[in-house]
């Protein structure tokens, strides 16, 4: 199908980073291509070659939230397609859109402070699954070739028809979007012991908090903890755990104020060493690269 998106070079972008994270280090980006949808919308379409068969994505959506500077902040979704790669077939493709905080000053504060889904002091990132009416209208955001106003309108509608659902999956799970592993999580009280624990990790980034000790401290079945867990946030208690400390350390490099041993120190590593290891694994960088 033809598109008028514009190949972007963005291989080290946040987006990028997230879809490795997911999909593993036997993928690779051939390439991206991305065009604004509307004011604050856009468009990201990034198609993936696989070196294995091992690790198969499975067809499901991403719900990112990431509260920025001065109140402001952004929500990406990113479409993961069933994996059914044919050798005939060269990519495996996955669609994103970003709603940036330019999108969302359409409404009043007080609006978007209702209900609201969502802390503005921490990330957010739940996978879900959406119901079978999704697929059309995603792939559909790939035919733009009729640069419109009535075009326009379209792709607008169909951008936030998306996001309603995701929205909708989110904070209702039913029987279209919930993981089947993890009914439980239907149950409000069992969701917020799940966020509780996502809460304490963020604060314990300096001095990783064991499963064990965490199930004890929400009052959670180990077992049941470390499904929901991944159900929510798409990831497992250490890779999660990981990442973050991982992107503090990150932050605490670019200030320039301390020394690769030193935020290996306040990050909680054992050694400097295993410290570079684990943030070249995550980051795809070594610390020393950060530094002035």
């Amino acid at each position: 199908m033809e598109s008028n998106l514009k190949v972007a070079n963005s291989a080290d972008s946040p987006q990028i980073v997230f879809l490795k994270r997911i999909l593993g280090n036997q993928s690779v980006l051939a390439n991206e291509s991305v065009r604004m949808v509307s004011e604050g919308i856009q468009l990201s379409v990034h198609n993936f070659i696989f070196s294995t068969l091992e690790n198969e994505p499975e067809e499901k959506t991403y719900l990112n939230f990431f509260p920025v500077e001065d109140g402001r902040s952004y929500l990406q979704l990113s479409f993961f397609p069933e994996y059914n790669l044919k050798e005939s077939d060269n990519f495996y493709q996955i669609i994103q859109i970003i709603f940036y905080p330019e999108y969302f000053r359409q409404w009043p504060q007080d609006v978007l402070s209702k209900i609201q889904p969502f802390r503005f002091d921490r990330s957010t990132e739940q996978a879900i699954n959406l119901p079978p009416c999704s697929r059309e209208p995603i792939v559909s955001l790939l035919n733009n070739n009729e640069p419109t106003f009535l075009e326009a309108l379209r792709q607008h509608e169909i951008a936030t028809f998306l996001l309603r659902l995701s929205l909708e999956a989110f904070l209702n799970p039913d029987e279209s979007s919930k993981m089947p592993a993890c009914s439980f999580l239907n149950n409000s009280n069992e969701r917020e012991k799940v966020l509780e624990a996502h809460s304490i990790i963020l604060n314990r980034l300096d001095n990783p908090v064991t499963i064990r000790e965490l199930a004890r401290q929400i009052g959670m079945n180990e077992c049941y903890l470390k499904k929901g867990f991944k159900a929510m946030y798409g990831k497992t208690i250490h890779e999660l755990q990981q990442f973050e400390r991982i992107e503090k350390a990150k932050e605490l490099l670019k200030l320039n104020k301390y020394s690769i041993n030193e935020v290996a120190y306040k990050m909680g590593f054992g050694s400097a060493s295993h410290f570079s290891t684990s943030f070249k694994k995550i980051a795809g960088m070594k610390p020393c690269e950060l530094l002035g």
